[in-house]
């Protein structure tokens, strides 16, 4: 690629004064970005091809290595600096400048230390899968021990729009329209393809029992903001795909049975109002006997490829490009177009659910043509589908390394999934059917009921809608644009990753009872037990985990644990979803740890079997410049959003503050004046605040309403962290017994995720 490739990612967000520092994983290097003459003088000298290869012997080793510490000390002894500048004014080639930054470091030693660490990686035989013996589709057969060779991409290689092609000794690995990987034995009723759960009660009526949501809410305990919603619905349409057969002969029907007299569903006491449901299209030739059960389909690419944006066969991708300049299609005010039939032109069938995933998919066309834009420019002789590979590159390079340095993170923790050791053919990425029909639903109970639309000030630019209003509404997108609508997200707190669900999701899912609405919870058990999943404990232990021996041990609240005890009675016959979701969270994780285990084994396949993972074709600059662009980076060079947090995925705003007294103090410094004066030392003008332990502070919303309250520590500080969204609040003093010197409410806007005010100071006469 050009050596201005740089200019093509955007303004890095790593040099501004008032951004969070992100959090990263140790092994991840990111240097400052550098200005395109540097790069071009770097690489002047330097080895692009493989530029951990210091020496030019053609293989990366320890010598490399020692080579570079060897300079260092050489230009130290020398008393030269070593920015670069002693070791080219010599002449000499700059191999030992392996990251480009125009001098000799460390940096550039750990480089190939972590070069030689993946590498050797490669060769190590896989981490056996919980429960089988083997990786979930581990790619070796007759017993094979050797991982299959791990052939990288080749620089003038591209991703096939519909998968194919990825894994060079089975090219069918991570394509559409493939099977769904199933870890734990199926529970089919027969064995073989009949809906298992038969010995449960209905979905319905788990849903009423343990999913009705809080009137008040539940916001995230570990403050993820919406965006952990937003960017997880946008990747799941990315990497799965259950249909339905099109076949309406091929059509079968697995209703939810409606509890006689369901407040909503069955107002007049029928007893025979049903949810439909029709199960999902089975791969064919499965599901003929025990030993050859049902598997579902996935419909797109497994592979984390964009393909939500771009498509999962050729006739899509072509259907969303202009063919001139590489660029998409795209409306005039920046929105995803429509067909004739007035239907999205999207890369995935899901984009008009909501206006919030919509926003999503206009966001990362726009970026797509920013992209093919500056290549183009830059590159004026590059065809167009020369431009539009390019582009498209690095929009699935960003997806990925969001995904796994934000996204995943903020979701499970930091340390949930092991580092990055290489590409490993032997790895099958194959979407598991318990990841994508349960553990990759939790984001159906971290909805809020409302969408709101916020400015750069973080106040309301319009009213807020129902969730319910915001399903298949991309119209309303013509009026409000989608900055307001991204703003939103990063600036509002999500629910708490549980059982329970808001109503919109919960009861009037794409409509009101009787006239389309549906219940999410209820589709979730029940698709479940459609695809045969097995339960809670049997999929535990699949995955390597103890099974649990009572209710008590999957969550500590008491009352969940007497409901599901009604509800199933046995620990061993629990719906995967309902457990999954009712499990005690694991330590710095949103969810408990079977979802964190589901979640982080499917994400680590989908990153070690993708032989054009980011980090497995980008290297040094390009590299550093994908993984210094955060979703903030992408969100402000797309749209006219100026205030955003440097990580999205957390909404962390504090206000603190003092409280002293003058009068306290006025009577400490008589005393000490008595004292000065016996002394000779005169100093009865002399008073220093006394802080005010034990004073109760109050934090009001813009209605007037107290949301939080906090009491001053034995310094006389308070902090207020607890917050919903963004907009404007009031402090005051709920005490009456103090007088308040000065104002008695001081008003304050929060503007985005990360505004912390700390002089929020308060001076009281007792």
């Amino acid at each position: 690629m050009s050596a201005v490739w740089n200019r093509w990612i955007g303004r890095s967000r790593s040099n501004s004064s008032t951004s969070r520092k992100r959090k990263t994983q140790n092994r991840r290097l990111r240097p400052e970005s550098l200005e395109a003459r540097q790069l071009l003088a770097a690489n002047i000298f330097h080895n692009e091809a493989m530029p951990e290869d210091v020496n030019e012997d053609g293989i990366v080793s320890a010598v490399d290595a020692l080579t570079i510490i060897n300079q260092i000390n050489t230009q130290t002894a020398e008393g030269q600096s070593i920015d670069g500048g002693g070791l080219q004014a010599r002449g000499r080639g700059r191999m030992t400048d392996v990251n480009n930054d125009g001098r000799d470091s460390a940096l550039d030693a750990l480089m190939v230390i972590n070069r030689l660490n993946r590498e050797q990686g490669r060769f190590d035989p896989p981490s056996q899968q919980p429960g089988s013996g083997q990786l979930p589709g581990d790619g070796r057969n007759q017993g094979d021990d050797r991982p299959g060779e791990d052939t990288p991409a080749d620089e003038t290689e591209v991703r096939s729009i519909d998968g194919t092609g990825n894994n060079l000794e089975n090219t069918e690995l991570g394509a559409a329209n493939t099977a769904l990987l199933r870890v734990a034995d199926n529970d089919y009723a027969d064995g073989i393809s009949e809906p298992g759960g038969e010995d449960r009660p209905s979905a319905r009526e788990i849903s009423n029992t343990l999913s009705a949501a809080d009137p008040e809410g539940t916001s995230s305990e570990r403050d993820l903001s919406s965006f952990v919603f937003m960017w997880g619905q946008f990747l799941d349409h990315d990497i799965d795909l259950s249909l339905e057969p099109e076949d309406d002969a091929d059509a079968e029907s697995f209703d939810i049975e409606v509890p006689t007299g369901d407040p909503l569903f069955d107002p007049f006491v029928t007893g025979e109002v049903t949810i439909h449901l029709t199960r999902s299209e089975i791969a064919e030739g499965t599901g003929t006997s025990v030993e050859n059960p049902a598997e579902q389909v996935n419909a797109i690419t497994a592979w984390i490829d964009g393909s939500q944006v771009y498509g999962s066969s050729e006739d899509v991708a072509n259907s969303l490009r202009e063919f001139e300049g590489g660029r998409m299609l795209i409306t005039e005010d920046g929105l995803v177009p429509t067909d004739e039939n007035g239907s999205l032109l999207a890369g995935d069938i899901r984009a008009a659910e909501n206006i919030g995933l919509t926003s999503m998919h206009a966001l990362f066309l726009r970026e797509h043509n920013r992209l093919a834009d500056e290549i183009a420019a830059d590159n004026p002789d590059l065809t167009d589908e020369e431009i539009y590979q390019q582009a498209r590159e690095i929009v699935i390079a960003e997806l990925q390394s969001i995904t796994y340095n934000e996204f995943l993170p903020a979701l499970l923790g930091e340390d949930a999934l092991d580092s990055y050791s290489g590409y490993d053919s032997s790895v099958d990425p194959s979407i598991a059917n318990e990841f994508s029909t349960a553990a990759f639903r939790f984001g159906h109970t971290t909805l809020n009921d409302t969408l709101g639309f916020y400015g750069n000030d973080g106040l309301d630019v319009q009213d807020a809608v129902s969730l319910a209003q915001a399903f298949f509404n991309s119209s309303m997108l013509e009026e409000t644009g989608i900055d307001s609508i991204l703003k939103a997200g990063a600036s509002t707190l999500s629910q708490e990753t549980d059982l329970e669900v808001v109503d919109s999701l919960r009861n009037f899912l794409f409509g009101a009872p009787g006239s389309g609405g549906l219940d999410l919870v209820s589709l979730n058990i029940q698709r479940g037990r459609d695809h045969g999943l097995a339960d809670f404990n049997s999929v535990r232990e699949a995955y390597g985990l103890e099974t649990f021996d009572s209710f008590a041990e999957i969550t500590s609240d008491v009352e969940l644990q007497e409901k599901l005890e009604t509800l199933y009675g046995d620990v061993n016959n629990i719906d995967l979803w309902v457990g999954l979701l009712a499990e005690d969270h694991a330590a710095g994780s949103s969810l408990g740890e079977t979802a964190t285990t589901i979640i982080a084994d499917q994400f680590e396949r989908l990153r070690d079997g993708d032989r054009f993972y980011y980090e497995n074709t980008f290297s040094g600059s390009e590299l550093r410049e994908i993984e210094n662009t955060t979703l903030a980076d992408v969100i402000e060079r797309n749209t006219n959003n100026e205030s955003l947090q440097s990580n999205v995925f957390f909404f962390t705003p504090t206000i603190a503050g003092t409280v002293t007294s003058d009068q306290v103090v006025a009577q400490q410094a008589t005393n000490q004046n008595r004292n000065n004066r016996r002394s000779g030392s005169p100093s009865d003008n002399e008073t220093t605040n006394v802080a005010m332990e034990g004073m109760e502070m109050e934090l009001l919303d813009s209605d007037g309403n107290v949301v939080a309250t906090a009491v001053t520590d034995s310094d006389g500080r308070y902090e207020f962290d607890s917050f919903d969204r963004t907009g404007v609040y009031s402090i005051r003093m709920a005490s009456s017994d103090v007088d308040v010197l000065g104002e008695e409410t001081i008003e304050v806007l929060v503007s985005s995720g990360d505004v912390h005010l700390d002089t929020m100071d308060f001076k009281v006469s007792v």
